[in-house]
């Protein structure tokens, strides 16, 4: 790791004077290799993942390029750019889409912490996304926890940028706070808009435990007011490892979400994916 948390042993990360159980026990050294997530992959039976970044991990631009072209039908990636300050950042935007990035993944609250600053509609950061809008790939954010100032922030890029499709993931980081008003992000235009399920049977609470009933009903929602063919399932592995088996945090959709129907499953667990990636991607 290259980012704000150190690791330790057994899992354990170190963030200033916080350790914390980042990953699974059995995660020693504190590192997943992509051949790792190729085995609960293939476990499973999940065909392909997305490889997306934040600053908790640091700069991972090269090792993700190099999943994608060893691996080009089992991983798309997502590109870096740090706080997204620096006057070459949409030149490295557009170097890594063409090494083999699909899109631009943004976490707020890292990118605040590198740079303070940071706001989606900013002079800076609109010159990132106007490159991005021109080359035609798609923007990932996670948004979680974040006031409610943000909202017309992110509104203004999906409205300036017409190729933009956006993907708000966490389902706008339900159920915490105002995560119906940023999830709803996805519906500033419907025919460019998307959400994901990643991390919500963490997301709900600890005491959450499979199959994750609280987790559920946040699906029926997401199903129910974007419909499954904007909705798609998510891990975000491997931290979620702590509260599940990635076979659970499979088979909590798969097998328990019974209020869906089997077109909707198939939606949800994969078919939206590849409509995303045909739609948004190029």
């Amino acid at each position: 790791m290259t980012g704000f948390r150190a690791p330790l042993r057994y899992g354990k990360v170190q963030d200033g004077a916080q350790v914390s159980q980042m990953f699974p026990p059995s995660f020693d050294p504190v590192a997943s290799p992509p051949e790792v997530l190729l085995g609960y992959m293939d476990q499973v039976g999940v065909e392909m993942a997305f490889c997306v970044q934040h600053h908790v991990y640091g700069d991972q631009n090269e090792l993700v390029l190099e999943c994608v072209r060893r691996w080009p039908d089992r991983f798309r990636g997502f590109a870096y750019l740090g706080g997204m300050g620096e006057p070459e950042a949409a030149d490295r935007l557009e170097r890594l889409i063409a090494g083999g990035m699909t899109g631009l993944k943004i976490e707020l609250p890292s990118t605040l912490r590198l740079r303070s600053d940071f706001r989606f509609d900013g002079e800076r950061e609109m010159r990132v996304f106007e490159r991005l809008n021109q080359l035609g790939r798609p923007l990932v954010i996670d948004i979680n926890g974040c006031p409610a100032e943000v909202v017309p922030q992110v509104r203004r890029v999906v409205e300036t940028f017409p190729r933009i499709h956006l993907v708000v993931t966490h389902v706008g980081g339900a159920p915490e706070g105002i995560w119906q008003e940023r999830a709803l992000l996805a519906d500033v235009d419907p025919r460019r808009g998307w959400v994901d399920l990643a991390a919500l049977p963490l997301l709900v609470g600890g005491d959450e435990e499979y199959p994750y009933p609280r987790a559920q009903e946040l699906v029926r929602w997401a199903v129910e007011r974007f419909g499954a063919e904007r909705v798609m399932w998510g891990t975000d592995y491997p931290p979620t490892l702590n509260g599940g088996t990635y076979r659970q945090l499979l088979d909590w959709v798969r097998r328990h979400c019974t209020f869906l129907s089997a077109e909707q499953k198939a939606l949800v667990l994969g078919g939206t994916t590849r409509r995303f990636l045909s739609e948004a991607a190029g």
